[in-house]
């Protein structure tokens, strides 16, 4: 393993990264909302300690 400490700066965002910035509008963004709103959110039970 090879571990390397890199400055923010010249970290870039990959292109395949499927975390888009969606805003109200948008049909991903409506989708989630609209999802959100009939089933809630629910925070998944982390294992890590």
């Amino acid at each position: 393993m090879n571990i390397r400490i890199v400055p923010i700066d010249q970290i870039n965002e990959a292109a395949y990264n499927p975390r888009v910035d969606h805003q109200p509008g948008d049909m991903e963004y409506e989708k989630l909302k609209r999802s959100i709103e009939g089933f809630g959110y629910v925070e998944p039970i982390s294992t890590l300690k």
